[in-house]
């Protein structure tokens, strides 16, 4: 019978929206409300049964014949809140278990009852039974979980509070300041084993609020299951030792505003405390241990709360009673009242909680209350009260402190002049409206930062989120103004700067958080703020800008803005993660230079930037060299922002040269732009310079021309015809003369080149050398590296002897002197030629290169044209055949001309397709491989 009842109870429970006051003890009634006409239920109802029923009135469920009225079961229409509204839901529970058991052996049940009672009786034991659905709901289905963390050995404490939703399990905690920062988070299941480890390192909203944040994503199943049912253990490793305590759910943390942290010698717990502003109500759940043993029965306890503020000091005392001590956390509900000042010195966290046995006070455990521990975001969105206008916007997050302050950072953007900023709840009434002043102390350049403290009935309604910011003018009152919406802070926020999306009106803006992990992930979550949102699919998209350096010209960046597409959205909010960041990208995302770029097509067309100037790359994410140098650096890096990097490209790179913002390769020369009339060349990652050597004139007046370096005798061409010589195409105007420059020797004296001004050609020619006449060729030397003629040396006179005259030596006409020695490296730059991979070429000397490990490229051919390598890669001609080859010293395919060469080209055929299958089912394995390790 019971499994059919609770079948028909299963289909016949229904559910609706409505408002409600907090829930009160009603008493069974069996009043109904007839339902309306057009059968759709009002928003303070219930539906059950084909009935409808008022918040919070209870009833027993009629099912008709045969089972009629069921007296053991206990229905009830709770108040659930639901997306900042307050929904009703059926809940019904069988009592038949709780019911007495008769003294008597032959127990009778009376009609309209559940209990059995004895003949004669006069009491009904139905009565008798609490059923408290809301406490149950919340106990056995909520989200929120509480822990006590204690350790031996260890002087402090911790407690936490846990959240799970959507297979995220959000996790904070406050420990005592002696801890230290923790330096890593384990949960483990009931056997002590380790079920996920997180190293701890301190981000930058943790850094302000001196909580603990996290979140535990994509929980498996089976560690859901073990949450759950209570199975679950954190620990905390610190500087101290490990402390560590069970996760497990309590009456209260939904509706929790403040919490504390109980210390004491003796032992640890915390505080979960309620509030009803508007009547003083407190409902404090205190979870604790240590301080009295295990077994013990009926123990006193006092606990007080206790306030100074201005000199006064005023406490409320109360006495409860514990029944019984377990191995868990020991428990104690109290519920009293507070005065505004207790109000108001609890939500400035100026309220000490003291909870000690009555026969041993000594083992005292005291706390300071502050607004909840849990790491909650408050944002808001600043747009123009009434008509949009293109230059005013506004962002604001803020979040409670360790110490219980609210920490406000404020960002206005507009033409007027601001005069004022405070948080108010919208109401119109005085009596009811509530300000929050003194923003406006702090206000400079367009922020207001600071710290504001609130009263216990400003905390509630802030969680509640009926509180907004205003921004006045001095021409508007509400010249902007933003409600104050909350959620938990998750990976986004930790960077603790949010973002400004906004576009060239008001109409439409919103709020962005974005941070990036230890494993190189962006997280972002974003928050819009207008009309007709509900139906646009904006595009998002993260869009980065190069350096610009407008004093150099030369230093313009090789590498442009880029755009990221992250995901396409849908609706107010948009969140999400993205991995295989360009490692340039990370470094621009560092520098501030990146912004989420969000558009909108369509029928509600918008476009909104927000400049992301507080996100920090990890060290792991950033590439090895400085930006600078990867903005001027094509091809260096993949297009997943991996390096090309192994020891032999690093050792290239350690030969390139920078000079002034731009990169040369090794051997490449230029002109200097930090001191006129030099010439620098890159020699092994090191940037040598040296003053331009002019080629003498043979004429009697030379003169230098405005803008260059060397003298000539007629001005040249000024009609803008020259030539260009050597790999870097150095420009020289029709009929100047110049000494070549070719590293790493420098400027060469023997040679000295021309640009013909009639064919516009290089001409180069060597310096005849004179012969020696003092001297063997032997003994000839030159008198420094860059000489073009060898000379005789000098000889030391002896001091005893007398000056003689040299002899002159005839030089041998059929012995090769200087100028006929053979061409080496030098004489083939000199005049015109290349250096290519080593090896030199003459000016207009074609060949194949060779790459190794593949040997000669047939279909590549290179040539040298004054000083410039060209090289170009030969097109094949489109065959029609279905069997072609390749001859061995051929760089084209043919078809295949006879029997012998057709099977040799199906072999191949063959073979490339067996490869092209392999590599596609290889491809194949690795997606799957990786589709396993993510969903893992």
């Amino acid at each position: 019978m019971q499994p059919i009842i609770v079948l028909v109870l299963y289909f016949l429970t229904g559910a609706v929206s409505g408002f409600s006051r907090r829930r009160k003890e009603l008493p069974i009634s069996f009043i109904r409300i007839p339902s309306e006409q057009d059968g759709k239920p009002k928003a303070s109802e219930c539906r059950f049964g084909g009935e409808s029923y008022e918040l919070e009135q209870t009833w027993h469920p009629d099912l008709g014949p045969p089972f009629g009225i069921m007296y053991c079961v206990h229905c009830e229409c709770v108040p659930i809140h639901k997306k900042r509204r307050i929904v009703g839901r059926v809940r019904c529970k069988n009592i038949k278990t709780e019911c007495p058991k008769p003294t008597c052996p032959d127990p009778v049940l009376l009609p309209g009852r559940c209990c059995k009672v004895c003949p004669g009786q006069d009491d009904n034991p139905d009565l008798t039974i609490t059923v408290d659905l809301e406490r149950e709901e919340q106990e056995k289905n909520g989200r929120h979980y509480a822990a006590v963390l204690t350790g031996p050995g260890v002087p402090r404490a911790a407690t936490g509070r846990f959240y799970f939703r959507k297979k995220t399990l959000q996790y904070s905690f406050l420990f005592g300041e002696e801890l230290g920062w923790p330096t890593s988070l384990t949960f483990l299941d009931n056997t002590n084993n380790i079920l996920e480890e997180f190293a701890l390192t301190k981000t930058a909203l943790q850094n302000r609020t001196e909580k603990l944040c996290g979140a535990w994503a994509r929980l498996p199943r089976r560690y859901r299951r073990t949450l759950r049912s209570e199975d679950m253990a954190v620990s905390l490793s610190t500087d101290l030792g490990t402390i560590s305590g069970k996760v497990m759910k309590y009456y209260g943390l939904s509706s929790e505003l403040f919490s504390g942290l109980l210390e004491g010698p003796s032992g640890a717990g915390t505080a979960i405390v309620s509030v009803s502003p508007g009547t003083g109500s407190i409902h404090v759940n205190i979870l604790f241990k240590g301080i009295v043993k295990e077994g013990e029965q009926n123990i006193h306890f006092i606990i007080k709360f206790q306030m100074s503020h201005d000199g006064e000091t005023r406490s409320v005392e109360e006495a409860v009673v514990l029944e019984s001590v377990g191995p868990d956390l020991s428990t104690i509900e109290i519920r009293t009242v507070f005065d505004s000042p207790e109000l108001g010195a609890l939500g400035r966290g100026e309220l000490t909680l003291w909870l000690a046995p009555t026969l041993n006070p000594s083992r005292i455990l005291t706390a300071k209350l502050v607004p909840r521990l849990s790491c909650d975001i408050f944002d808001c969105v600043l747009q123009p009260a009434e008509t949009p206008s293109g230059d005013a916007n506004g962002i604001a997050f803020l979040y409670f402190t360790r110490a219980g302050g609210l920490q406000y950072n404020i960002k206005v953007e507009t033409m007027d002049k601001v005069v004022d900023l405070n948080i108010d709840n919208g109401k119109k009434s005085k009596r009811l409206l509530t300000v929050i002043d003194g923003l406006m102390s702090t206000y400079a350049n367009g922020w207001a930062n600071g710290t504001a403290m609130l009263n216990a009935g400003q905390v509630d309604e802030l969680f509640k989120e009926n509180l907004y910011l205003n921004v006045a003018t001095e021409n508007d009152a509400q010249a902007l103004r933003g409600r104050l919406v909350t959620h938990l802070a998750g990976p986004s926020e930790s960077s603790g700067e949010a973002v400004m999306m906004k576009g060239e009106d008001s109409s439409i803006s919103g709020v962005a958080w974005a941070s990036l992990d230890d494993t190189c992930r962006l997280h972002y979550n974003i928050r819009l703020e207008g009309s007709e949102l509900d139906t646009s699919s904006p595009s998002l998209e993260l869009e980065d800008y190069p350096i610009q350096n407008l004093d150099n010209l030369k230093a313009l960046p090789l590498f442009p803005s880029t755009k990221r597409h992250l995901q396409d959205c849908r609706g107010k909010k948009c969140s999400g993660h993205a991995d295989n960041i360009h490692k340039l990208m990370m470094a621009r995302l560092d520098s501030g230079d990146a912004a989420f770029l969000m558009t909108n097509a369509g029928q509600n067309e918008f476009v909104l930037k927000g400049q992301m100037l507080g996100i920090s790359s990890p060290q792991a994410c950033l590439p090895r060299y400085a930006r600078n140098d990867l903005e001027i650096m094509p091809g260096y890096l993949r297009d997943l922002g991996e390096e090309i990097g192994d020891e032999d490209l690093a050792e290239n790179m350690r030969q390139k040269c920078a000079y002034e913002g731009s990169f040369y390769e090794d051997g490449n020369r230029w002109e200097a732009t930090h001191d006129k009339c030099k010439m620098c060349s890159c020699q092994r990652g090191k940037v040598d310079c040296e003053p331009i050597v002019c080629p003498p004139t043979n004429c009697s007046n030379p003169i230098i021309e405005e803008g260059e370096c060397c003298a000539t005798c007629n001005s040249p061409s000024v009609d803008g015809r020259g030539c260009n010589f050597g790999g870097d195409s150095l420009f020289h105007p029709a009929g100047s003369k110049w000494h070549p420059y070719i590293p790493p020797f420098g400027f060469s004296r023997c040679a000295v080149c021309t640009c013909k001004e009639s064919s516009l050609a290089v001409d180069c020619y060597r310096e005849e050398c004179p012969p020696l006449t003092s001297c063997l060729h032997s003994e000839a030397i030159r008198p420094n590296p860059l000489a073009c003629c060898k000379v005789c040396p000098k000889r030391e006179e002896k001091s005893n002897s007398v000056s003689k005259a040299h002899p002159v030596l005839t030089a041998d006409p059929h012995k090769l002197n200087d100028m006929a020695m053979a061409r080496t490296g030098l004489d083939i730059l000199a005049s015109g030629g290349c250096s290519w991979k080593g090896v030199y070429h003459e000016n207009g000397v074609t060949w194949h290169p060779t790459v190794m490990p593949w040997g000669e490229m047939k279909c590549v051919t290179c040539g040298c044209k004054d000083g410039q390598t060209q090289c170009k890669k030969k097109h094949c001609p489109k065959l029609t055949c279905s069997l072609k080859i390749r001859d061995q010293d051929q760089c084209c395919p043919r078809c295949a001309a006879n029997r012998e060469e057709e099977e040799r080209a199906q072999r191949t055929l063959l073979i490339s397709n067996r490869e092209q299958r392999k590599l596609k089912r290889l491809k194949r394995l690795r997606n799957i491989r990786n589709q396993e390790r993510t969903s893992g």
